[in-house]
């Protein structure tokens, strides 16, 4: 291999992380912790049910464990169930 070709392979740019990862909001993406919250305050302060939290909680974790995997999953999820189920 010539040299100019492997000193063009060898060549690496240093990346800023917010270019490679998305921004979170407590550790998960944006709507789904909106989502949670407006259910948590609507069960909680809404139908006094205080022990939703405890689920709240649980479902924030499981949330974070999942974006962890994978930071887009829950956006695909959401945008999947938000489409029409007819093909054209």
């Amino acid at each position: 291999m010539p040299a100019n070709i492997q000193q063009l392979s060898e060549f690496s740019i240093p990346v800023r992380r917010s270019i490679i990862k998305r921004d979170l909001w407590l550790g998960i993406p944006l709507v789904p912790l909106l989502v949670l919250m407006f259910f948590s305050l609507l069960i909680c302060a809404g139908f006094e049910q205080w022990a939703f939290l405890i689920v709240t909680v649980v479902v924030f974790f499981l949330l974070r464990k999942i974006t962890k995997e994978d930071e887009w999953l829950l956006d695909i999820i959401i945008f999947s169930l938000l489409q029409p189920d007819h093909l054209r």
